[in-house]
């Protein structure tokens, strides 16, 4: 992985991942140990710098792919997944956080349900 701690609050390296049909995808990446020992990875749309699949399209292969990758395990992981704000006026280019939970299917997650999160919920999962 890429470090790069000047990125923002919610990304601080990149992150490379084969999306659909093998197509070398990227996206941001944070991931930090909570306080009560969960694991928060939070996962940021880089539109252009992205050559492939988009973190939505591809979310629940990339959330076990970063879980393997820390060696964590499901019950102790949590998944965010953030657009930026591109500064359009176009609402959906605007910010957004979702929290994504999964199924289990004894090796991989399966289907995601996005709940809505506030930047401030996002900033006190951070701090938990």
């Amino acid at each position: 992985m890429e470090l790069n701690p000047e990125f923002d609050r919610y990304m601080d390296r990149y992150f490379d991942y084969k999306g659909q049909w093998n197509c070398p995808s990227r996206c941001g990446l944070k991931i930090l140990t909570r306080k009560d020992g969960k694991t928060l990875a939070i996962a940021t749309e880089i539109y252009r710098q992205n050559p492939g699949t988009p973190v939505t399209e591809w979310v629940a292969p990339l959330a076990t792919q970063v879980m393997t990758e820390l060696e964590e395990t499901p019950e102790n992981f949590i998944f965010v997944e953030h657009t930026p704000d591109l500064k359009s006026k176009l609402t959906f280019y605007g910010e957004s956080f979702d929290l994504v939970s999964f199924g289990w299917d004894a090796d991989k997650f399966i289907n995601p349900k996005w709940t809505r999160l506030t930047s401030d919920q996002v900033n006190e999962m951070m701090e938990k």
